[in-house]
């Protein structure tokens, strides 16, 4: 255990800033401030010189809402804007029409256009727009006034329709958002076992409250890698330009659950090894190797997926499934000392979850990947793999 280490700490303060350096972060944002003024401009055109209205206002309003939205389902949302906008335009005309004026006309609209939009849709952004959309009718654009009315609707349809054309275009990378945050989740899983695998052969527990700090709440890093894969799935499926990353952006979605896992295993192992720790108890050498493996291998993977890594996936996926084939075998039963306690079986668990989780990343599937492990059962779900040679000490 003499290698160099990285606390976790340390670690996720350079995965953070690695992943996307200032220089990166500042091309894309240029990139999506050119594509926002580009499509909110021929918006306002097409709604002008071509549709016919004087002040088609809310054209680039809508482009730059559509625009605005992140986490995919854009086509899903841009419906429900535009159907927002009507239904809060047609309704606007109307209450204003009927209601009596003073400062009761304002609460009330806003009132019954969100009892409305409740029985349309349950969506957030559906009853947004009712009530805005209303408001405006009510106040700034009452029955009569220039851009308002119907064509305020053909607006909100001419925006969402170039919003959509805009992201197909236009668009960003499918793989690379996704691609990055599965990266950073690995290097953090490598953080923490590489951690444990100290603190486990020193017995130091403070190592392990300072591992636990950094990963208390990894939910928001879960969420990011799913939202920025819905991101590249919703960008394939619009984009010509895309049709052919439609296979690798699946790929990616599918071991999006094995990366979750992962990280949730890695936490209960650390959790774990603290206990142990506080308890004063030992575990076998075997397996402290199996951990700081799983640790070495997860920063491998990490380094894979990196997407301004240079890697060869032909080369190293192959040699990560061989190691993690190697890690299996030896996880049976006797990995753990002669005196175990409950702390050292359930690292040992937790450390075959992650092996099988790994080689479910490296695109295994979940059978074969059960099947890599050593046999804990005398009837196994899975027939385990021979793997003749392999040394169990």
């Amino acid at each position: 255990m003499a290698k160099l280490r990285i606390g976790t700490l340390e670690r996720l303060r350079q995965v953070e800033g690695s992943l996307e350096s200032r220089a990166l972060r500042v091309r894309k944002r240029l990139f999506a401030i050119v594509q926002v003024a580009i499509a909110a401009g021929l918006a306002f055109w097409v709604a002008r010189e071509v549709i016919g209205h004087p002040v088609p206002f809310f054209a680039p309003i809508t482009v730059v809402i559509i625009l605005g939205l992140t986490g995919g389902e854009r086509i899903r949302k841009a419906l429900e804007l535009s159907l927002g906008v009507i239904v809060g335009v047609g309704l606007g005309d109307l209450l204003v029409h009927y209601l009596p004026h003073g400062p009761w006309m304002i609460p009330l609209v806003v009132a019954i256009s969100l009892l409305v939009a409740s029985f349309l849709s349950k969506s957030p952004l559906v009853s947004n727009q009712v009530a805005i959309g209303s408001i405006l009718i009510a106040t700034i654009l009452p029955p009569g006034t220039e851009g308002g009315g119907p064509a305020r609707m053909i607006d909100a349809f001419v925006g969402a329709a170039i919003g959509l054309i805009t992201i197909a275009l236009l668009p960003s990378s499918p793989l690379n958002s996704g691609r990055q945050e599965v990266s950073k989740l690995l290097g953090i899983v490598s953080s923490v076992l590489d951690d444990v695998a100290l603190a486990l052969d020193t017995r130091d527990a403070d190592a392990l409250n300072k591992a636990m700090d950094a990963v208390h709440n990894t939910q928001p890093d879960i969420n990011n890698m799913l939202s920025a894969a819905a991101h590249g799935r919703e960008m394939a499926l619009l984009s010509p330009l895309l049709w052919g990353a439609r296979r690798r952006v699946r790929s990616l979605e599918r071991i999006l659950p094995s990366v979750e896992y992962t990280m949730r295993n890695a936490r209960v192992l650390a959790r774990r090894a603290l206990v142990l720790c506080q308890d004063g108890d030992a575990v076998s050498v075997r397996l402290i190797n199996i951990v700081d493996e799983l640790a070495d291998i997860a920063a491998e993977l990490s380094d894979v997926f990196d997407a301004r890594t240079p890697s060869n996936e032909a080369q190293d996926i192959p040699e990560i499934v061989r190691r993690l084939q190697v890690i299996g075998a030896r996880s049976g039963m006797d990995a753990v000392s002669e005196q175990a306690v409950l702390s050292e079986y359930v690292i040992l668990a937790q450390a075959r979850s992650i092996t099988a989780d790994l080689l479910e990343v490296s695109g295994w599937s979940r059978e074969s990947a059960l099947a890599a492990l050593a046999p804990t059962s005398a009837t196994p779900a899975y027939q385990p793999e021979q793997w003749p040679g392999i040394s169990e000490g």
